[in-house]
């Protein structure tokens, strides 16, 4: 037996009805892209949504709308993906890392509250692995001393916290939409949410070469369009994306239930509805797992072995940081297969392996 780490679900009815996008004759920022923008808005339970080419020009939008720039304090955590703090590198703005928490992977708040003050710009929470950060202290804190916040939400489509979805809770959100997610749009895409009008109107300025509605150039941008396409598959996405979620939480139960005891298995905490964009356990014996399971026909992934704090880029411009909770977590993370189409029987070979591995 061979199990991918993911498999991109889709529906017949997807191929066929590409047909319409290609008659209509318009393949950029059409009337799909605008359906996509305001049913996305809808779901997220924001005013606004800008349709972006992909998660790391989202992110580069948001930070440019709000003026931060070189020598400005970035808020980041080190165990993530690398776009989210080369962003703000490219801004000239200084990353300042902070650690993560053991039970979520994400903000460590009593971390947080030791590296901000007033000449911190804006504080980056990533939602990682589809767990929301605990937003509530980071929003307090931001009312304290007057930084914005944003969302990375990029592995978060359907998280929840405290019953509302992710994304609207900061200044700004963004999400991706890269294959690997538990929403995409069958290739790159990204989205902005916010509530703010003004920030939102720069954005789409920024995004389209800094052209107004009537043709003047006002400012120098940069060329970010969405496509009508990936509008087109979004939607088609979006309208799934519960079902998937429920689909991937119940698949995560089944490995709560059964690998309890044999591995740490991932938590959610009492203000977050995990939509487990990836099934991320805790293992001592990580490294001899992930050969025996890909040896067995099941293709498992780390996410993240070198945190980014460790990369030579970042040491080399940064000099030595010490992180105790997402190193330690570098050296025993290990993610299993976890997407919609995942069968029953694929899952208890998943979870017999890993038992067989630990009864060894």
């Amino acid at each position: 037996m061979y199990i991918p780490f993911i498999k991109i679900p889709y529906e017949e009815e997807y191929i066929t009805g590409l047909k319409d996008v290609f008659e209509s004759g318009m393949y950029v920022e059409g009337e799909y892209t605008r359906e996509f923008e305001e049913l996305f808005a809808k779901y997220v339970e924001v005013k606004y949504s800008v349709a972006v080419n992909n998660g790391t020009s989202a992110e580069y939008l948001i930070l440019k709308a709000l003026g931060i720039g070189p020598g400005d304090k970035v808020v980041v955590p080190s165990f993530t993906f690398i776009s989210t703090v080369s962003q703000v590198m490219h801004l000239g703005a200084k990353p300042v890392f902070v650690d993560v928490d053991l039970d979520t992977y994400t903000i460590d708040i009593e971390d947080l509250k030791n590296k901000v003050d007033g000449s911190v710009k804006a504080v980056i929470a990533v939602h990682l692995f589809g767990h929301p950060a605990d937003l509530k202290p980071i929003l307090e804190l931001a009312d304290k001393y007057g930084f914005y916040v944003i969302e990375d939400a990029c592995q978060a489509h359907g998280s929840r916290y405290m019953n509302k979805h992710v994304g609207g809770f900061g200044y700004a959100g963004f999400f991706s939409f890269y294959p690997t997610k538990n929403m995409t749009v069958y290739g790159e895409g990204g989205m902005i949410v916010s509530n703010d009008e003004g920030i939102i109107d720069k954005i789409r300025l920024l995004k389209n070469h800094g052209i107004t509605e009537n043709g003047d150039i006002i400012t120098l941008g940069y060329n970010m369009n969405f496509n009508e396409i990936q509008a087109y598959l979004g939607i088609k996405s979006l309208l799934k994306l519960d079902d998937y979620v429920k689909r991937r939480r119940e698949i995560a139960k089944m490995y709560n239930e059964e690998l309890s005891g044999y591995v740490d298995t991932p938590i959610e905490k009492e203000y977050a509805y995990h939509s487990y964009s990836l099934y991320s356990i805790k293992s001592r014996d990580r490294d001899k797992l992930l050969k025996f399971l890909r040896e067995s026909g099941i293709d498992v992934r780390i996410y993240y072995k070198k945190p980014l704090h460790r990369q030579p880029i970042i040491k080399r411009i940064l000099g030595e940081i010490k992180l105790e909770n997402t190193e330690k977590l570098s050296k025993i993370i290990l993610s299993l297969p976890i997407y919609p189409s995942l069968s029953d029987a694929e899952i208890s070979y998943i979870i017999n392996k890993v038992k067989e591995f630990h009864s060894m």
